[in-house]
């Protein structure tokens, strides 16, 4: 299998989870946060995570392909996805934008040389590496959060 369709299986494939987690989220539990003080500034809600993960993708994906290098802002505030429906429908939006990256890019791609705005040099290939296994992260915390409000429902 190609490398690049491979990563971007991986980067759908996370994204779709994230949209199927929040089918069984109820709408209290999307921003709902554990109590910790004020300065742990990881104390992310759910959607929180899952709004950092696509976003994290859509921002590499449009730099990749427009040399759009801004964060999403307006459209990925809490305000904004306020619902886990909303939520999802973003969620689709990158999954929609990643497939066009799939079909702009080929393995050959992966190699070349690419200038960041922060200012950074690298290779495609490993900005989407590092944005993969950042989004997995991104990921795997929104999980636990999901699971820290059941428990602490059940709890109550």
């Amino acid at each position: 299998m190609p490398i690049l369709r491979s990563l971007m299986q991986e980067y759908k494939r996370l994204l779709t989870d994230g949209r199927s987690a929040l089918d069984s989220l109820p709408e209290a539990a999307l921003y709902w946060r554990l109590s910790l003080p004020d300065h742990d500034f990881n104390n992310r809600a759910c959607g929180e995570w899952l709004i950092a993960m696509a976003g994290g993708i859509e921002y590499v994906v449009n730099g990749l392909l427009s040399n759009y290098w801004d964060h999403p802002a307006e459209w990925t505030m809490r305000e904004t996805l306020s619902t886990p429906p909303r939520l999802q429908a973003y969620l689709d939006d990158v999954i929609s934008l990643t497939s066009k990256l799939e079909s702009a890019l080929t393995d050959a791609d992966l190699a070349k040389v690419i200038y960041l705005p922060n200012p950074r040099q690298t290779v495609i290939g490993e900005l989407l590496v590092e944005r993969l296994a950042l989004a997995a992260q991104h990921y795997g915390q929104a999980l636990a959060m999901a699971r820290a409000f059941t428990a602490s429902a059940a709890a109550e």
